[in-house]
């Protein structure tokens, strides 16, 4: 979820079918759109692989995840968003999500595919406009400077597994906390290889 105090409204991703929320925190009004994009749809031929081999859930299914990272701008202009299971990256101006007069049909002709990145779970923007994502599959920090070049930030097979959501501070910190999901039951017949405690992590930026 991402929230607009500025102009009333937060943006939520829909991770199970694919789709975005949004909802308008003065009215209470909210609409659901995007949900017939492929935007929002992780890609079918995409092997995602975050151990090596595509991940296959306990019922012998591959894991697609839709649209689930979401970030905005630090000027309020542009929602991000991608789906999960896939290295494609989106985006589409806020104005026109708010326009709930828009036919959802022409919402998705002004969504803007940004190019083959990494896959991610959450990301995060700093006010400079530079993007903050974790690679699921490298275990990595990266970043994505607003004329779209990305550089790897650090890489650890040990500690950044799974990173999943960030926040980034007022002295310039970005913490991330690591989920582990690739290590759960549901993808090892019910045993768990997930090693704790549980940690979050923080990475000057």
């Amino acid at each position: 979820m991402r929230i607009d105090n500025k102009n009333g409204y937060a943006y939520l991703t829909s991770s199970s079918n694919g789709g975005i929320i949004i909802l308008n925190t003065t009215t209470g009004d909210s609409r659901f759109v995007l949900g017939k994009s492929s935007s929002v749809k992780s890609d079918p031929n995409y092997k995602f692989s975050p151990l090596g081999k595509e991940l296959v859930k306990g019922d012998g299914s591959i894991l697609k995840v839709n649209s689930d990272g979401i970030a905005l701008t630090p000027d309020l202009y542009y929602l991000y968003y991608k789906p999960l299971t896939d290295d494609k990256l989106y985006r589409i101006k806020t104005e026109l999500l708010r326009n709930f007069s828009i036919a959802d049909v022409d919402l998705d002709k002004y969504v803007e595919k940004l190019g083959a990145f990494i896959t991610t779970d959450g990301m995060i923007f700093d006010k400079h406009g530079t993007l903050y994502l974790g690679d699921l599959e490298k275990n990595s920090i990266v970043k994505i400077t607003p004329d779209l070049k990305m550089q790897t930030l650090v890489q650890d097979d040990q500690r950044l597994r799974w990173p999943d959501s960030y926040s980034i501070s007022s002295d310039g910190y970005l913490y991330i906390t690591c989920s582990q999901i690739q290590f759960m039951p549901w993808f090892h017949q019910n045993q768990n290889k997930t090693t704790y405690p549980y940690q979050i992590f923080r990475l000057k930026i």
